[in-house]
């Protein structure tokens, strides 16, 4: 853009309008990179580094404020909204853990850490074995020796020869059936948290102690809502048959949770 002695009035006014404009920007531009490395925003921030994966996506959102704060200011602002963030979590928690029939802090503390690795150790179950639609271990054919252990993980515990010259193949086939019909929790993630009461009713509808304590969890929360005053209210909460949510209904209703 040039300026010439032939210019109008209008004209030289429209051209320095454009260069105010210009410098404007010029200016915002210098301030936004001033504030960058001011702030240090190049870099990894070190308060950022020890959050959790929700507390960081809190973090971000709140950057939207940093440019009305001081750096200090700033700080001390995300630390007062995560430890908000911490403790409505924490009560939620214990509130989910009292639901459940824990009664100390130490039961408190064992459930909610069980509750972060039940949905883990669920999916690594699913992927470690293929059930058939009835619930049993679909094992892949071999001619390996194995015993089949009546568990819902079908683990090997002796020998049985399913490819064995036995003179009725009929009853080998029926003892296999009739080992995977009883449904053993043993061991299994979730399980020490039940009392033999719960662990007989997750070995009679086959249910995993993990996705027992989930189902507990979910329905204690929605009956402590107001959302679920009946069994069939507690339906369309699970993908499952539902007699088995009737029957960890009735065991919430035995614990003094829900109402008949």
């Amino acid at each position: 853009m040039e300026f010439k002695d032939t210019d109008t009035e209008a004209e030289r006014e429209l051209k320095l309008r454009v260069l105010r404009i210009y410098s404007k920007k010029l200016d915002e531009r210098k301030r936004r990179k001033d504030f960058i490395l001011e702030r240090n925003l190049l870099h990894p921030n070190p308060f950022e580094k020890n959050l959790s994966p929700d507390e960081k996506e809190i973090y971000q959102r709140f950057k939207v404020f940093m440019r009305f704060h001081s750096k200090e200011e700033h700080e001390e602002f995300l630390r007062i909204i995560i430890e908000e963030h911490r403790i409505i979590k924490r009560i939620q928690d214990l509130k989910e853990a009292r639901a459940v029939g824990c009664q100390t802090a130490a039961e408190a503390n064992k459930f909610i850490q069980q509750k972060r690795s039940n949905e883990e150790s669920a999916l690594r179950i699913r992927e470690s074995f293929q059930a058939g639609p009835s619930g049993k271990v679909l094992h892949k054919p071999g001619h390996i020796k194995e015993e089949l252990d009546g568990s819902p993980l079908g683990l090997v515990r002796g020998s049985i020869d399913l490819h064995s010259s036995t003179k009725d193949p009929s009853l080998a086939m029926q003892s296999v059936a009739n080992s995977l019909d009883h449904w053993d929790i043993t061991g299994l993630a979730g399980a020490d948290l039940l009392s033999e009461t719960e662990k007989q009713l997750c070995s009679e509808i086959r249910i995993l102690p993990s996705h027992y304590l989930n189902m507990l969890q979910i329905m204690s929360v929605e009956v402590l809502n107001g959302k679920v005053t009946k069994k069939s209210d507690a339906y369309n909460l699970f993908k499952v048959d539902p007699n088995k949510v009737d029957r960890v209904y009735d065991m919430l209703v035995k614990k003094g949770i829900a109402q008949a």
